[in-house]
């Protein structure tokens, strides 16, 4: 499973891939309980924007088998509160800069 991060100041996030051993998604608000801010990285998009945007061919692939747990039961990928997306993308909750959210999540 791919799993994309668009939270560039994520403790866990490798050139826009999630390097995380394993992902949490919350039940309900489909937020990435995983994201851990890095204060390094945050100072560094703070002053110059989200550097961590790059071009897809730029961009590492994590495709190993990472335990994905989603308690979002109400998503259309969850299965046993396990996520059976291809891959998801987490990014910033419109809501909270501060939090990182599930933006696979489709509402069953």
């Amino acid at each position: 499973m791919e799993i994309r991060c668009k939270k560039g100041d994520c403790t866990y996030n490798t050139g826009c891939s999630c390097a995380a051993k394993h992902v949490d998604i919350d039940k309900n608000t489909a937020e990435c309980k995983t994201y851990n801010c890095d204060p390094v990285k945050h100072n560094i998009v703070i002053e110059n924007g989200n550097i961590f945007d790059v071009a897809d061919q730029m961009v590492a692939k994590n495709t190993n088998n990472v335990p994905l747990d989603c308690d979002a039961t109400s998503c259309l990928y969850n299965n046993d509160k396990k996520c059976v997306a291809n891959g998801i993308t987490v990014t910033d909750d419109i809501k909270d800069q501060d939090t990182a959210c599930c933006v696979t999540y489709i509402k069953k």
